[in-house]
């Protein structure tokens, strides 16, 4: 079952603009890859802030995911020629999620073939200047072995704080943004990732897709993150500012229920699909213990319907991930990943610094105890 999955078709979407630079400038190798939904002044705004950088993409490729037609529109009729390259707008009629439809770009992206670099960046993102060539160079530097590389977001509306350091896992294995230079890096986000050539083409192998096209959105960037260790590769964390984020745009900001069920519906499948048993057993009471938290917490909220959705769903394709996990186990021999690499990379702590505040600051009975004094 899980390679009819795998090797599903991608859908088919239709390129409505095509704008190419006056001017031919040295190719990079780069292509850039950016997914709309309802965002479009973002998405413009992530499009110019590319344009800005000091070394220019050969292709930049945006996927218009069935956005309304107000947005769709304002898209089309204020994008910009590049500067360099070509610019490429793709629409959906469809919302397929930010996993397939950054496989439906990849796919579109690997057909030049003197593409060796993929960037994706959210489309709430502003690119650094920099950003393109730091990872290109680190990338080079590091050879074969990197596959890919990310580095720091911090928050748009304040500068100088962090968003994100790229993904950690926590004893609860439970994945979150590393927030801290003391958790141990797992991989790059996918809002800010860049990916060789030859890791991408690897990871289609072995999976037949790039991103799980089931998680539609939220930890489907792990999930590849994970794929890409066990085959042996040793993503590259370059402690220098990339991009600024905004933040959660596409799927309304803050936290939601949208988000919550597909962060944890998909955290489940990963844990089924790929994390070793050895590890699910040596942590299965932490990890017990964030899935009891995460219920109380959504049940104290009035949203314990919400949970029931989650684990519902999630193991009603329980035995498809299950199979799956079985033909990856045997790809992943001799792939020249080293023992316990997974291990290696759990952050000795239940979970991030700062979220249980985090989560009481929110709840309308403890919020009280965390608000400042009034004078």
């Amino acid at each position: 079952m899980a390679e009819s999955i795998a090797m599903l078709k991608l859908p088919e979407v239709a390129e409505v603009l095509h704008l190419t630079a006056k001017a031919s400038t040295p190719t990079s190798g780069i292509g850039v890859l950016v997914i709309n939904y309802n965002t479009a002044p973002q998405t413009l705004r992530c499009l110019e802030s590319i344009q800005q950088s000091k070394l220019l993409p050969d292709w930049v490729l945006v996927l218009d995911n069935a956005s309304a037609s107000d947005d769709y529109q304002r898209l089309l009729q204020s994008a910009l020629p590049p500067q360099a390259g070509s610019l490429h707008i793709y629409r959906s009629e469809t919302n397929l999620g930010f996993a397939q439809g950054s496989n439906v770009l990849i796919d579109l992206l690997l057909q030049n073939a003197t593409c060796q670099r993929i960037m994706l960046l959210n489309n709430d993102a502003v690119a650094h200047p920099d950003m393109l060539g730091s990872l290109d160079e680190v990338l080079d530097m590091a050879g074969d072995v990197a596959g890919l590389a990310g580095g720091r977001m911090h928050r748009l509306a304040a500068p100088d704080e962090v968003d994100t350091l790229g993904i950690a896992i926590y004893s609860s294995l439970m994945p979150a943004d590393r927030k801290t230079l003391d958790d141990i890096y797992v991989g790059p986000t996918g809002g800010c990732c860049m990916l060789t050539r030859q890791c991408v083409e690897r990871l289609l192998a072995l999976s037949g897709y790039c991103f799980d096209p089931r998680y539609f959105c939220y930890c489907e960037d792990t999930d590849l993150v994970l794929r890409a260790l066990l085959l042996g590769y040793q993503p590259v964390y370059l402690d220098k500012l990339l991009a600024w984020h905004e933040g959660q745009a596409s799927s309304g900001g803050g936290y939601n229920p949208f988000i919550a069920y597909h962060g944890l519906r998909n955290t489940l499948w990963m844990h089924i699909k790929l994390m070793p048993a050895r590890l699910l057993w040596r942590n299965f009471v932490l990890l017990l213990l964030a899935h009891i938290l995460m219920v109380g917490r959504h049940t104290m909220a009035g949203q314990f319907s919400l949970m029931w959705r989650v684990y519902r769903d999630a193991l009603r394709r329980a035995p498809e991930f299950l199979q799956e996990r079985k033909q990856l186990a045997r790809k992943f021999q001799g792939s020249g990943a080293a023992p316990g690499v997974l291990s290696h990379r759990i952050t000795r702590r239940f979970y991030r610094s700062g979220y249980l505040r985090l989560v009481l600051q929110a709840h309308p009975v403890f919020k009280y105890f965390f608000s400042s004094p009034k004078a």
